[in-house]
């Protein structure tokens, strides 16, 4: 039963942390003009500062605009995707081997250790690899009238 669960973990831990460690840049990027909005009543006397901070406003209202538009016409990149998927499954299905191995090998002294060890540097990297990949997920944006480009 533990290689089951040791199994599933790794499946789930490849899809849930890649966008933990990515974050949300959109979301930063937004509580960062919230944060300009309310130090703009403090500046009320210094018409200079309020220029620039009203300049630094557009341009990050501009910049949000172009981030939560590209995100609302994104694409899924299907290929990758699917290797997502495969790493997962893969990678799962390796860990279950190897967790299986030690207990198969529970009568031997050491046996079980090196399977643990195996298993658990073949759960990260594929964690680490799944991560990487998650940045990848969407198409990148084309101009209108431009080919997809191919391979060959």
């Amino acid at each position: 039963m533990i290689q089951l669960w040791s199994a599933i973990a790794v499946a789930i831990l490849t899809v849930v942390i890649g966008p933990l460690l990515r974050g949300e840049a959109s979301g930063r990027l937004a509580k960062r003009i919230a944060l300009h909005t309310d130090l703009r009543p403090k500046l009320e006397g210094n018409s200079v500062a309020l220029e620039h901070l009203d300049s630094l406003l557009v341009n990050e209202a501009k910049a949000l605009e172009e981030r939560e538009t590209y995100r609302l016409t994104r694409k899924l990149n299907g290929g990758n995707v699917a290797a997502l998927i495969i790493v997962a499954l893969a990678g799962g299905g390796v860990v279950y081997g190897l967790i299986s191995g030690a207990i198969a090998t529970s009568d031997v002294p050491a046996w079980p250790w090196v399977f643990i060890a195996f298993a658990v540097l073949v759960g990260i990297f594929t964690i680490a690899l799944a991560a990487v990949g998650l940045g990848t997920l969407y198409a990148p944006p084309r101009d209108k009238g431009e080919k997809p480009a191919t391979s060959g």
